[in-house]
């Protein structure tokens, strides 16, 4: 029988490794969490699991996939670098060991003989705005995103857009794991947004080919949205879903204004407003999940939800590259608040109005910021069709809302 040494660190991974084959036990190395436990998982002839937790990247990857090992079958052993985590690891069919300990001895003796630093010096100010960003930053750099979504299916689709090369058959497969996510694309492809002349069909495959691989990931990554609002638990769960609900409405207004003004697709305008919001919803769910466990009294300040609005454009830009969005789709966002001259000032400028239409839609009330936003971008609309795009907006909310 083998076992699996399982982290994210490679150093780390193969220090253990090779004190696993010291002890005589064959092993496997994985230097990532998310990879090696889904393939360890599988292995029937993997009788124990070494699983490294490094930081909370790595603690939120393993909880969102602990439930795959069969714990009955396998000895479960976490090695955590950092203390304050080996608590939160614990339960009965778990050992949990602190590599602080396992190496204290030696590092001592070094560090004694000036060789190296004292090991793995305590730091304060875990939980100040400013850590959780640099947390955020590392997480969107190192490429393992994980979000506290709701579901086996919605984890996948998370890991069906982090691939390089994503394919209509990886999308095909994972979607039959949910029927809704399974009809509802085939729905979109049906819809008269996307259908044209087309007659309808009944397969993914066929489904995804009609819709283009961008408007299809906006779908999924609207599914995750769903799925992390289903949560509400977290701690910014209704501040989540006014952020999803203004997405959807600024999708509408993208749809409708390039369908008035004639100069985008209809189709790709509604995907960039679906879109618009989603660095604001990821930067909520993962201080969300950073906090949990927290008093929502303590960390419930503006600071966080200021943060989450002012690093919208970046946090959404980096993610739609990262999950290999056309240019058309991203530069949108990444000029949307400067109107800086790029290559698509036409859905620049309509996503720009749309994003400072929100209040007019609740309000029918032309504010400062609609105000300045006609202004900058040099569109003149008339009270009277601005309440007709408003009218139309809140028609293809409720129609979207069947699709999507």
């Amino acid at each position: 029988m083998k076992s699996s040494v399982i982290g994210s660190n490679p150093r780390i991974v193969s220090f253990y490794s090779s004190y696993m084959d010291m002890l005589g036990v064959v092993n496997e190395a994985y230097n990532s969490i998310n990879v090696g436990l889904k393939r360890s998982v599988v292995d029937k002839k993997i009788s124990s699991l070494l699983i490294i937790i490094e930081n909370r990247d790595d603690l939120i990857t393993y909880n969102r996939l602990k439930d795959l090992i069969d714990e009955h079958r396998m000895h479960t052993f976490i090695v955590c670098v950092d203390d304050s985590l080996v608590q939160q690891v614990v339960n009965s069919r778990v050992i949990a060991i602190s590599h602080k300990t396992v190496t204290m001895d030696f590092s001592e003796i070094m560090s004694q003989s000036s060789v190296c630093k004292p090991y793995l010096k305590e730091t304060g100010g875990t939980r100040s705005p400013e850590k959780i960003f640099e947390h955020i930053k590392f997480m969107l750099a190192r490429g393992n995103i994980t979000l506290p979504v709701e579901g086996e299916c919605a984890i996948r689709v998370l890991g069906v857009l982090d691939q390089d090369n994503i394919s209509f058959k990886a999308i095909d497969d994972m979607t039959k794991l949910d029927p809704a996510l399974h009809s509802g694309i085939i729905r979109m492809a049906n819809s008269a947004y996307f259908s044209g002349t087309y007659g309808n069909i009944a397969d993914v495959q066929k489904a995804l080919v009609r819709l283009g691989i961008n408007n299809v990931k906006a779908y999924l990554v609207n599914f995750i949205n769903k799925s992390i609002a289903a949560n509400k638990n977290l701690l910014f769960s209704e501040e989540i879903e006014t952020a999803i609900r203004d997405s959807q409405t600024i999708a509408a207004l993208c749809y409708v204004m390039s369908e008035f003004f004639r100069v985008c697709s209809k189709g790709q305008m509604y995907s960039v407003g679906l879109l618009s919001k989603i660095g604001e919803i990821f930067i909520l769910a993962i201080i969300s999940d950073y906090l949990s466990g927290e008093n929502p009294e303590d960390v419930k300040g503006g600071s966080y939800r200021k943060m989450a609005e002012q690093n919208n454009i970046l946090v959404g830009g980096t993610l739609m590259k990262k999950w290999k969005f056309s240019e058309e789709f991203y530069m949108p966002l990444l000029f949307s608040s400067t109107l800086k001259e790029n290559q698509f000032m036409n859905e620049t400028k309509i996503l720009h109005l749309a994003c400072n239409m929100i209040e007019y839609m609740r309000s029918e009330k032309i504010d400062d910021s609609l105000a300045a936003a006609l202004h900058r971008t040099g569109i003149q609309l008339s009270e009277k069709q601005l309440q007709k795009i408003k009218a139309e907006a809140e028609t293809k909310i409720k129609d979207f809302a069947a699709v999507y």
